[in-house]
């Protein structure tokens, strides 16, 4: 029995494959790819997305096409790093993985490149010693309230800054020169790693992708923007961020205050921005109907829940994309009818209910505990499962009024269709129930909520 997706495993060099480009997002890297291949002076692209709105397999199917046309590649899981000391080294530690994989840059090259970014990782580290102190309380201590910890910690603080204050301001000419050593090296690197034979051409830019952003600690995230900013900011090396931008502001506000205006903030650090949305005009060009699909064939509905699955998708996708859920989301809900179903028989249920039990169970879960109670009202879920809004769609208007009636039916509320209430008669003979009207907290109860020996 398959209740979960199959993780989607994309080669290195696999790039947009048919099979599995599923949202048929190729048109939009090759636009990315045009875009960082024309301009010289460093670029940071943010690809602006959701939760689970599918930015990671598209900038992993993305750095696939960039590698088959010769680009080199940094992929650099951000979340999957934030336990490093600092982001400097979390970013060239990727850098040099690559140079050292790739041969063809030469040995010799990648070890000068090394030695560069050690030079300036011993800079840099040494320079935030006392601010990752700080930054580690966002900002909240300072060396007068070590004090009530020991006065040996304050005293130590205030040492090493002290210390290294006097060693800055006798030493900044040496600092300078070994940051510009560094930078000098990235700038050279692109071309190590992917050489030209003729010299109309000009060497591919390094491309560095930085994945899961928003989900990494507040301070690391910005120091990433900040470490990008001052030091690798070269001719022919461009970053592409992967972020929900509006969780990305969050992290600024956390780290500076709710006063800061962060979308300004984020602008020092990001030129541009390309938003991961949904751009289909007909229903099935949606994002959401190609993704429903897909989980249905993946999953193990049985034949005979094939049409009751179908209907509620249509069911399903009104609410999704009136309430813009994301990816994520439409998988939790279809794995939870999947559940369902998978336990039980040839079930005669409305297709708006289950869809509806399951959507709520996944994005509202106070109200489907008030379904399984029996004390939930219709004005509780009208706006939930989208019923205040009408449709451009035919298809969908028709089941947002009919999902709207068969709803106000299964919360105790007189049914205006008599062809409904002959369906709900029918519904109650299969349930062979009492004539109790709160027929909603049997299903959310009976079948949603509750695991029976496989049939």
């Amino acid at each position: 029995m398959r209740l979960f997706l199959p993780p989607l495993d994309i080669g290195d060099t696999e790039g947009f494959a048919k099979e599995k480009d599923i949202f048929g997002r190729s048109s939009l890297g090759r636009g990315m790819t045009s875009l960082l291949s024309s301009v010289s002076d460093p670029v940071v692209l943010a690809l602006d997305g959701q939760w689970g709105s599918g930015k990671t397999t598209f900038l992993k199917m993305w750095a696939g096409e960039l590698r088959k046309s010769g680009f080199p590649v940094v992929y650099l899981d951000a979340f999957r790093n934030d336990y490093a000391d600092d982001a400097f080294t979390a970013v060239a530690g990727e850098i040099i993985a690559l140079a050292n994989l790739q041969r063809k840059a030469g040995a010799t090259s990648a070890k000068i490149f090394l030695e560069k970014a050690v030079g300036a990782g011993k800079v840099i580290l040494r320079s935030g010693l006392k601010l990752g102190l700080k930054a580690a309380t966002l900002g909240a201590l300072d060396a007068a309230d070590f004090e009530n910890i020991g006065s040996d910690l304050a005293k130590e603080a205030s040492e090493l800054e002290d210390k290294y204050v006097g060693e800055l301001l006798t030493k900044q000419k040496q600092v300078k020169e070994v940051i510009q050593a560094f930078q000098d090296a990235l700038q050279d690197l692109p071309a190590l790693l992917n050489p030209v034979l003729s010299e109309d051409l000009v060497p591919k830019p390094l491309v560095i992708i930085v994945d899961e952003l928003d989900r990494c600690r507040p301070i690391f995230a910005l120091e990433i923007l900040e470490r990008i900013k001052h030091f690798f900011s070269v001719p022919n090396v461009h970053f592409v961020l992967g972020a929900h931008l509006g969780q990305l502001g969050n992290s600024v506000k956390v780290a500076y205050g709710n006063d800061i205006d962060s979308h300004l903030y984020l602008q020092k650090f990001i030129q541009l921005t390309v938003h991961l949305m949904d751009d289909g005009e007909r229903i099935d060009q949606w994002t959401a109907t190609k993704f429903i699909n897909y989980v249905i064939q993946n999953l193990d509905f049985k034949p005979e829940h094939q049409e009751l699955a179908n209907n509620s998708k249509n069911f399903i996708l009104h609410i999704v994309q009136s309430r813009n859920l994301s990816l994520r989301t439409i998988e939790r809900i279809m794995t939870t009818m999947a559940l369902a179903l998978a336990f039980d028989g040839q079930i005669n249920l409305p297709a708006e209910i289950l869809g509806g039990l399951c959507v709520l169970k996944n994005t509202d879960p106070e109200l489907f505990i008030k379904a399984k109670r029996g004390v939930l009202t219709f004005d509780e879920i009208r706006v939930k499962l989208a019923f205040h809004i009408v449709p451009v769609d035919s298809t969908l208007a028709y089941l947002r009024e009919r999902g709207s009636d068969i709803w106000m039916y299964f919360l105790g509320v007189e049914a205006k269709d008599d062809r409904l209430k002959a369906q709900y008669q029918d519904f109650r003979r299969w349930l062979r129930s009492s004539p109790d009207p709160q027929l909603l907290s049997w299903v959310a109860n009976s079948v949603i909520d509750k695991l029976r020996p496989i049939k």
